[in-house]
């Protein structure tokens, strides 16, 4: 019988289990997880669940049920430590699992902040349910949380953190908030808009020391010589692949485990799927490492496809989302290398999108609050329409006519 061994019970990790049932695969499947918990939804750790609105039954993807149901083997708080490529084995510190095939879906890391006292008991990174709970212990109205990192995470949240009722601020680096994803306007929307509900922004900031007692946090202090008070500190400054087992067998690694398009890695049994890859993608005709849920889905399918000896392959266009507050943002494509950007709706009434164009084609776009509008942006570039910047930009344009011939 042939066995599919998986490692991560992340998304990727899970979703290629499920996809492999539903495909019909009938031969064994194990997930090895070195969490406590069952493959859970993560995007709610920065947002309900950090605000201890959804409990940790409800983010898991199943119950444990469904996986004796399904025949879906899952070892959790397990560490696969060596693979042994002879013999097809991976071994841990008190067993070892045979396969015929093995996915990597080890995800990333949060990016650690490398200064002194950054063990503190008080900082925080956000990527496990651990991590939430964490934190849970020591959020309470009025307490001052700063948060390293202008990115997503950071601002989302922000936006938990003023509901909660904490006194919040953004340490960015970088001259702008969201500046490596987003336009100078929609950085400088979410800037405003967080500002008005009571969050202070500071960009350019530059973190010298982080100021401890009993390894306990107390003041952050800047570059500019300013120092804040910090009862809590969240670190939100990227991630990293986790390649480190991949890369001791010999898999080809840059940026990530480097897959073709069927999600194969450089030895033919072997495949990788989700945060940890840097995956050739066949819509933009080049690799890419994307760190997001739809990524890990669609890269999940190639897999299970690519197990049973099908055909599908990764051409899915990037595509993310994140909530704040009431505002829903959603992102298709990539903005990189883009010559213009064009507002379409009211940045003050927070309904509008930002449009990017390269050599007078769309390439991109940031959605918020519009989302039907979305979607037919979102399914023209990934069906690899050439939208016109100059019919986008003129102001009969609806976005419900890309579809219908007319403008």
């Amino acid at each position: 019988m042939t066995k599919v061994l998986i490692i991560g019970g992340g998304h990727a990790g899970a979703n290629t289990a499920f996809a492999l049932r539903k495909d019909g695969f009938d031969g064994e499947i194990t997930i090895i997880s070195n969490e406590g918990y069952l493959p859970y939804h993560r995007p709610p750790l920065s947002k309900d669940f950090l605000k201890q609105n959804i409990a940790i039954e409800k983010l898991c993807f199943k119950s444990a049920d469904f996986y004796e149901k399904q025949k879906i083997s899952i070892n959790l708080n397990t560490q696969i430590d060596s693979i042994d490529l002879e013999s097809n084995l991976t071994i841990t510190k008190d067993a070892s699992f045979n396969f015929d095939y093995l996915v990597f879906a080890t995800g990333a890391s949060p990016r650690l902040l490398p200064m002194e006292n950054a063990d503190s008991k008080n900082l925080f990174y956000l990527r496990q349910i651990t991590d939430v709970l964490s934190m849970h212990q020591q959020i309470t109205p009025e307490k001052e949380i700063v948060l390293i990192g202008g990115g997503y995470i950071g601002l989302e949240v922000a936006s938990a953190m003023i509901e909660l009722g904490l006194k919040v601020t953004i340490l960015e680096a970088e001259e702008r908030i969201l500046q490596r994803v987003t336009s100078p306007e929609v950085s400088q929307f979410y800037n405003d808009y967080h500002s008005k509900k009571g969050v202070r922004i500071i960009c350019n900031a530059k973190v010298t020391n982080l100021n401890a007692e009993n390894q306990m946090i107390n003041s952050v202090s800047l570059e500019s010589d300013e120092s804040l008070a910090a009862d809590i500190v969240l670190v939100g400054i990227g991630a990293i692949p986790n390649t480190q087992l991949a890369a001791s067998i010999g898999l080809e690694c840059d940026n990530g485990i480097k897959t073709d398009q069927y999600c194969r890695t450089s030895i033919p049994n072997i495949l990788a799927v989700g945060d940890c890859t840097s995956s050739f993608n066949s819509l933009y005709n080049k690799e890419l490492r994307l760190e997001s849920v739809p990524n890990a889905l669609a890269q999940s399918k190639v897999a299970s496809s690519s197990i049973l000896g099908n055909e599908l392959f990764n051409n899915e266009i990037p595509w993310f989302w994140s909530d704040q507050y009431d505002l829903k943002l959603q992102m298709a494509g990539l903005s990189s290398g883009y010559d213009e950007c064009h507002i379409i709706g009211d940045t003050d009434s927070a309904e509008f999108i930002a449009c990017y164009g390269k050599e007078g084609y769309l390439i991109a776009l940031d959605s918020v609050n519009q989302s039907r509008q979305f979607m037919l942006f979102k399914k023209a570039l990934g069906n690899g329409f050439k939208l016109e910047m100059s019919l986008i930009k003129d102001k009969n344009f609806q976005p419900e006519s890309i579809f219908s011939g007319s403008n």
